[in-house]
Order: C-alpha cells, then structure tokens, then sequence
C-alpha cells in the first residue's frame, strides 16, 4: 500500500496548529485510514481468518467457514424479524442525501462540489432488520462523505467524538485545499452475504452480519507540490463481520474484542 495519505495529512497546513501524535501519523496511509474507519466503527472490520477470495465461486464457502469463526463462543440463532420482509442478501444500499446544488465530482485540479449529504434514515431507530440495514447504510454512506469531503458531521451521528478525531487534519486538508481524493464516488462498498443477520445466542439484542468490504482501486489522492497517486495499489476485498446490538433505543456498534459497544468503550455516546 502506498503511503500518500501519510504526506496528504502530514504535509496538510493546520490554521490551529493540532499536532497529531506519531501513532496516527504512521498509520495515516491510504490502507491505514480505511482500516481507521472500520476501526472506529467497532467490529466492520476483517475476520482474524485473514481476507477472503475474490473469486465468485468462493463466497458461499468463505461465508460458511466465517460463520463458525464469527462467534466463537457463542453460536448463532434466529435472526430478527423484518418489518418489510425485503432481502438485503448483496450490496448496501443507501439513498437518503440531502442534494444542494449540481454534483461536481472531484478531479486532479479540484475537490468535489455539492457532494450529497447522508441524513439519518427514518427506520433507523427500528429494532428489526430495516432498522439494522438503515443504520449499517448510513454508517457507510457517512464514511464515503468523509473521505470525499472530510467533513465528519454526518458520521458524528453513529460515531464517538474520539473516534472522530483520527480524521481532524484530513478535514484541515479539504479544508484549506492542501489535497482531496477523486477518480471515485464511493470509495467503500459493502456486500452483506445473507438477507438478514444472525442473533448472538445469549443476548436478545445483538446480532452479527457477514459481508465483504470492498475498497475501490479508482481512488487517486491529490497532493498540492506532489506528483498524483493511486490512494491503494489495488482492489481490495475482505471478509468482515457487522455486529450491532440494540440500546437506549438505538443501535450501535460493538467490539468482537471485549462484547462492549464502540461508544462505551470511547468514553461516550453517539447520537442519531
């Protein structure tokens, strides 16, 4: 992976002087700030079994092979009921943005325009299936905004402020110009590998869904002074694990690690 979103951020001028400590910087890479999104949202990251196919042919047994390993101690029940009985089995999709004037997408000479805000679908408080699938779109949508415009305001309704703060001096460097991403609209795309989630046996209100997290290989990164680059050297394709659970009245992220939500490991609380 190339390190130019490392030079992006390090190289980007800060009007309020915020430093960024070592551990950030050094992980700053076009990999490392795709990993630092599914991080922050908990447990969208990759199985411990490493990355899976890319082949067709092989979903079906990476997806049965991912189910033993996704909880293992606690094996899988029923998954929650569905308000609408639509199949989600596919890509995640997401339509509900807030447009204020012509979309321009970003180029080589200039970040993009007018890029589609994600608003907080109305379901996504649900506690069924349509509540889960809104809350994992809106999350993925919000993370897209991000990296095409470093604004985090639509994030911050799923994510912890911490969390948020990875990303300040990418938002210092949209906003001051110092370098943007293009040659893509949605960096990250997310293929869920069932039409609904699995329930964690023991807990009423946790469930897991599988799926492949897709980077894309179109990503360019603009840095002004420096030559352009591709954001990652090549496609990316890998086995991850969606676990939300249900609390105070919405859903959240939580760690494959410890069983603990996101927010409450950071110290906080989002809200939507």
């Amino acid at each position: 992976m190339l390190t130019s979103f490392e030079r992006l951020i390090m190289t980007s001028p800060s009007p309020t002087s915020v430093g960024m400590s070592r551990r950030v910087a050094l992980g700053a890479t076009g990999a490392g700030v795709l990993a630092a999104l599914t991080a922050c949202a908990s447990d969208i990251r990759p199985l411990a079994d490493g990355s899976a196919s890319n082949s067709t042919s092989g979903s079906a047994s990476a997806s049965a092979s991912a189910s033993a390993s996704a909880s293992p101690s606690a094996s899988a029940s029923a998954s929650p009921s569905a308000s609408s009985g639509k199949h989600y089995k596919g890509l995640v999709k997401f339509d509900n943005f807030e447009k204020n004037g012509e979309y321009v997408p970003a180029t080589a000479t200039h970040k993009a325009q007018n890029v589609p805000k994600p608003l907080v679908p109305a379901n996504m408080n649900e506690q069924n299936v349509d509540g889960i699938y809104a809350f994992v779109g809106y999350w993925l949508a919000s993370s897209n905004y991000l990296l095409m415009t470093g604004d985090t305001e639509p994030l911050q309704k799923v994510e912890s402020a911490d969390s948020l703060q990875n990303y300040q001096n990418l938002t210092v460097a949209y906003e001051n110009n110092a370098g943007w991403l293009y040659g893509v609209d949605s960096p990250m795309t997310l293929e869920l590998l069932s039409d609904s989630p699995q329930k964690i046996s023991g807990s009423r209100t946790r469930y897991d869904w599988l799926a492949y997290m897709n980077y894309s290989a179109d990503m360019k990164i603009h840095i002004e002074g420096s030559p352009d680059e591709p954001f990652m050297e090549d496609s990316s394709r890998e086995l991850t694990k969606v676990s939300v659970e249900y609390k105070d009245g919405k859903w959240i992220m939580v760690s494959s690690e410890d069983g603990s939500s996101a927010t409450d490991s950071a110290g906080g609380s989002s809200s939507v």
